[in-house]
């Protein structure tokens, strides 16, 4: 009898999140990591745009969650596939110096943010 009372539960359970995960449509967010400062003395006159980081650690988070993870290509750039709804993205800079970046963003099947995230290089 104790198997058949604990299936029930656990069937709940499981149609529970079928049916959550159903009704939200799924939803992107691209964008891109940099890395600033990219110049160990700025000088005047002489530009000092951040620098692409590539392979840095990207997530999506809702409530504290990780709902999606991404590594940035060659150029920084990064793509999420995510529910729809309010989420936390996340840059983890890569090498010695490791430091992060986020930005909350409202993604929907309609609406694709762009996330521009710079994270600290360490250079000083």
């Amino acid at each position: 009898m104790k198997p058949a009372v604990l299936a029930v539960p656990a069937a709940l359970l499981l149609a529970g999140c079928a049916s959550s995960s159903a009704s939200t449509p799924a939803a992107a967010v691209s964008g891109r990591v940099l890395s600033a400062p990219s110049c160990p003395v700025a000088q005047q006159g002489v530009p000092c745009p951040p620098r692409p980081v590539a392979g840095a650690a990207v997530v999506a988070s809702r409530s504290g969650v990780v709902i999606a993870r991404a590594h940035t290509d060659d150029h920084g750039y990064f793509h999420l596939t995510v529910a729809s709804g309010r989420c936390r993205i996340i840059a983890t800079n890569l090498g010695g110096y490791q430091s992060t970046a986020s930005r909350v963003v409202l993604v929907g099947a309609d609406r694709t943010p762009f996330v521009r995230l710079v994270v600290d290089s360490g250079i000083r």
